[in-house]
């Protein structure tokens, strides 16, 4: 399911981050979200949980969603395999949650640290057309870290807000 929202996300998120590193923080207007090792920019309408954050729509849909997923040295080996798993099932794209096997793929270096940036077009869990990103990186530590945002075209109130998401990454000193 590919619109043309959809494309402009990805390919604006494509064009600013090639070449560049990112990580170069928050847009004016927006707040830190602190999970774990990583901290993730999002604008202050978007309500926070306790593994991420969502922008709530009209008639009590989510409009976008942003979830941070973070492994400890006990679970690394559990997060080695399921990212396996979660590779092995790209080539299925029908099912909402798996990534295209047509996904962009990019390798950028996010606040020091290199990630692999997948972007692509698929419906949100509610069947409307949307654009997502997933970053994968490792904290300070060298854990894996996942982020995963969506938004739904045309109602996120930003066009460049997953691009924008993906600027922001930061693993703080603590």
């Amino acid at each position: 399911m590919r619109t043309r929202a959809g494309h402009l996300v990805v390919a604006a998120l494509a064009v600013t981050a090639a070449g560049c590193s990112v990580g170069q923080g928050s847009p004016d207007g927006w707040r830190y979200l602190r999970t774990g090792p990583v901290a993730v920019a999002l604008p202050k309408t978007w309500r926070v949980r306790p593994d991420g954050a969502e922008l709530p729509g009209a008639h009590g849909r989510t409009d976008a969603s942003l979830s941070v997923t973070a492994s400890t040295a006990s679970s690394t080996s559990t997060a080695s395999s399921t990212s396996r798993a979660s590779t092995a099932s790209t080539a299925s794209s029908a099912q909402p949650g798996r990534i295209p096997a047509d996904a962009r793929r990019e390798t950028l270096t996010i606040d020091g640290r290199r990630a692999q940036v997948l972007s692509f077009a698929q419906a949100a869990p509610d069947g409307r057309p949307a654009g997502h990103v997933e970053v994968r990186v490792r904290d300070r530590e060298g854990h894996p870290v996942t982020i995963r945002a969506w938004a739904v075209d045309g109602t996120a109130h930003d066009p460049a807000l997953l691009q924008e998401i993906v600027n922001s990454v930061e693993f703080p000193v603590t």
